[in-house]
């Protein structure tokens, strides 16, 4: 399996072949991806943001930020978004349920 799918942008693998990726360089793929759906196709961006529950005045916000670009600020709402969600399922997970799929 190629390492490289990105230029800039490499995936390690666990002993048993499994990739592995920083939340850094995900956030990075993440970033080029809404720059691209910003350039190519806005609004299925914006309905998959919508999808995401990705709060309009956190988009707002990102939009309109100088200190950040744009794509890296929708970028890291989704990844916080994502993360919000992991934990919600995590802390109402059945007991039964010894592991958690995502």
């Amino acid at each position: 399996m190629d390492k490289n799918l990105l230029p800039g942008f490499t995936i390690d693998f666990t002993p048993d072949g499994r990739p592995t990726m920083d939340e850094a360089v995900l956030l990075d793929i993440l970033a080029v991806r809404v720059e691209e759906m910003m350039r190519d196709d806005l609004d299925l961006l914006l309905s998959t943001l919508y999808r995401l529950d990705v709060y309009e005045h956190k988009i707002k916000a990102a939009l309109q930020s100088p200190e950040i670009p744009p794509a890296l600020g929708l970028a890291r709402l989704i990844l916080e978004r994502q993360k919000e969600k992991i934990a919600t399922r995590l802390k109402y997970a059945s007991k039964k349920n010894d592991q958690f799929e995502i």
